[in-house]
């Protein structure tokens, strides 16, 4: 709007910025497998390239997927919620809190700021909320105090006062990010 296209604007490269970034979990036990689960109705297919062996048809979509025993008695559940991807570290009992650890790769800055995870990028910074952490009880959720420690990209978790004995649920949440800086939703 307001800018007229003229042969010297369109002969002009366009260049879109981006950033990436990768996260493991360090030291993660051998006998790791994944489960899907909350399969739904629907299934993709994929059909790119000239090749044909390299095609898939009918792959089934599902909710949720767990990949357990990233640690002994640790697993991680990965799945979408209201249109998000969200993760929580499942600590069974017997489960060791102290071995969880993952590192964030690609990232220029990894730091806690206001109890958040700061993930600075050359792009802009993402977030992830304090840990709400708890465990079920027969009165309900009791929520445990869990905050990020940070040191060399590497990111663990400080929980304090939990049962051992009692499955530990830590659910970290992204906070709405965008490639554009914004902070809520943006439509292009």
């Amino acid at each position: 709007h307001g800018h007229k296209a003229n042969k010297e604007n369109l002969a002009q490269p366009i260049v879109f910025n981006s950033a990436a970034y990768k996260v493991k979990f360090l030291g993660v036990s051998s006998n790791v497998q994944s489960a899907p689960d909350k399969p739904l109705p629907t299934y993709n297919n994929y059909f790119i390239g000239n090749e044909p062996s390299k095609w898939a048809s009918e792959c089934r979509i599902y909710q949720g997927i767990t990949i357990q025993d990233v640690y002994p008695n640790v697993d991680v559940r990965y799945y979408t919620d209201r249109g998000t991807l969200k993760y929580d570290i499942l600590v069974k009992p017997g489960g060791d809190v102290s071995k969880i650890a993952l590192k964030y790769e690609g990232v220029d800055k990894l730091q806690v700021k206001n109890k958040e995870l700061v993930i600075s990028t050359s792009l802009a910074d993402f977030k992830e909320s304090a840990p709400y952490t708890f465990q079920a009880g027969i009165s309900g959720r009791k929520e445990i105090s869990c905050k990020y420690v940070v040191k060399d990209n590497v990111m663990r978790f400080d929980v304090k006062d939990y049962d051992p004995t009692t499955t530990l649920v830590i659910d970290p949440q992204i906070i709405f990010c965008s490639f554009s800086g914004s902070s809520s939703d943006n439509w292009g």
